[in-house]
């Protein structure tokens, strides 16, 4: 018998922002002492939830790899904050940090078959300017079958719009929550959204896509709640742009006249 690969690990966070910190609040992720700290959690991604996708703000997400040690390296990073914490506390990152948050909620979740690894989108060069963040509760007990069909189904759907998963995963906190992370852009997904209107008769700005539609009927069989939300990127993440774009006001101002 062929020997099972490790299961990939990753912290999700949900962070409340004070004001306008979430650019100095990113940037600040990107310093966190574990970054260079071996088999300790690294930063594979941090977002700002996009305002016009739908969502809670201020907010930013973060996802954070816990190793390639699997549940022995989950346990390092817990002893690491557990009774050693008090002794062992990088204070001036955590000092900085509270500067531009207020709290916030932890998920620890484990990847799914079909889900990449943070060595694996880097290895093949997976980049996003707009990610889709699909944070859903499910039907209790189901959540390994709704995302071996998200692996099967949603995500051939999907590709044929830019869209490719980074995070499959199965929330290990509660029986009924699962995660999924998608890389885009805005016109991949404006071309998915229009696509989904044309084939429930909404305009004609694109051509109708009936399988988008039929996955959603599937996903409605496990799916009992939850949001989808659109993310910024951090730039030079795993999978984030290079740099922020280049704007000004006047981009977006009439000319008088």
């Amino acid at each position: 018998m062929s020997a099972v690969a490790r299961r990939a690990l990753y912290l999700h966070e949900v962070v409340d922002i004070v004001g306008q910190g979430q650019y100095d609040y990113m940037a600040h992720a990107g310093r966190e002492p574990t970054n260079a700290m071996p088999d300790m959690l690294t930063l594979q991604g941090t977002f700002f939830v996009c305002a016009m996708g739908g969502g809670r703000w201020p907010q930013v997400i973060n996802i954070w790899d816990v190793g390639e040690t699997g549940w022995q390296g989950w346990a390092a990073n817990v002893d690491r904050l557990n009774l050693k914490r008090r002794h062992a506390f990088y204070g001036e990152w955590w000092d900085e940090a509270a500067k531009w948050r207020t709290g916030g909620l932890d998920r620890l979740c484990g990847a799914v078959p079909g889900s990449p690894t943070t060595a694996e989108i880097a290895a093949a060069g997976i980049r996003g300017t707009l990610f889709v963040h699909q944070l859903l509760t499910v039907r209790p007990g189901t959540q390994l079958e709704y995302l071996a069909a998200v692996v099967a189904e949603q995500v051939p759907a999907w590709a044929r719009y830019d869209h490719v998963p980074t995070g499959i995963y199965e929330v290990l906190g509660n029986h009924h929550e699962v995660v999924v992370v998608w890389a885009t852009s805005i016109s991949g997904q404006t071309r998915l959204r229009a696509a989904r209107d044309a084939a429930l008769g909404f305009g004609d700005e694109a051509d109708p896509d009936p399988d988008l539609v039929a996955w959603e009927q599937r996903a409605a069989t496990f799916v009992t709640g939850g949001d989808t939300q659109l993310m910024t990127p951090q730039p030079g993440t795993v999978y984030g742009p290079d740099d922020w774009d280049e704007a000004s006001l006047d981009d977006w101002l009439r000319p008088e006249g």
